[in-house]
């Protein structure tokens, strides 16, 4: 008797601990963004020479909601939900006339994301290649400060600091993105996930508007790395 009650209370254990082909996996991530080509913008080619541009990313933070779909002991998987994301660079200008500026790119994104996942060893450590789109959450997200109110520029009659940024963000808008990507990933068999991400934005991070200010439309991308870390739930 004692053997048939435990022989059926094992029962419902082991359905639970029977991995499901669909999973539900809930992440936050934290990486690295540079955003390129965002001094041509201002500066077109050839308008002037002896200044320089410097690109400096940011950490920048995120989460995913997926669905995983991976039939056990097989090699191809698939993923697919939604995602949260950032890009932040600062871009950092100087001349040989002593002026200053930094333009803060500060976009935040909600958008889709799907992967082809390959399981060499058929569980645990896998590839991905896939993409994402999104809409900009914050298209005006240009910070802007400079020392061209320096008593030394006052005979340009620049506009004021605050002046420009408003124009900045009149002007340059942030756009939705599109970005291709790959990664490596690890899923323990108790639910625990990590995966190292890059993604390459194929689309512009900014559009130009019509201006008075000689700024140019010009491609501009985006390089992510990011380190995600999940929980699966069976479905």
């Amino acid at each position: 008797m004692p053997i048939a009650v435990l022989a059926c209370a094992m029962v419902p254990l082991q359905s639970m601990a029977q991995e499901s082909d669909f999973k539900l996996n809930v992440s936050v991530s934290g990486g690295y963004n540079i955003n390129t080509n965002v001094g041509d913008i201002f500066v077109p080619e050839d308008f002037y020479s002896n200044y320089e541009f410097k690109d400096k990313g940011s950490f920048v933070l995120g989460g995913n909601v997926l669905c995983i779909y991976h039939k056990p002991n097989t090699v191809l998987g698939a993923e697919g939900g939604f995602a949260y994301y950032q890009k932040y660079t600062d871009l950092d200008y100087s001349d040989n006339q002593g002026l200053q500026y930094t333009v803060e790119q500060r976009y935040h994104y909600l958008g889709l994301m799907a992967a082809l996942k390959v399981y060499p060893w058929k569980h645990g450590f896998n590839v991905s290649v896939g993409g994402r789109i999104a809409a900009v959450l914050t298209p005006k997200g240009i910070s802007y400060s400079s020392n061209q109110e320096d008593e030394k520029f006052a005979r340009f009659e620049w506009a004021t600091t605050s002046e420009t940024e408003r124009q900045m963000n009149e002007k340059l808008t942030g756009r939705p993105d599109a970005s291709v990507g790959g990664g490596l990933g690890y899923e323990f068999p108790f639910g625990l996930n990590m995966n190292l991400r890059y993604h390459y934005g194929i689309t512009s991070i900014i559009r130009t508007e019509i201006n008075d200010f000689n700024w140019a439309e010009k491609k501009t991308n985006s390089h992510s790395i990011e380190l995600s870390v999940g929980y699966f739930f069976n479905l």
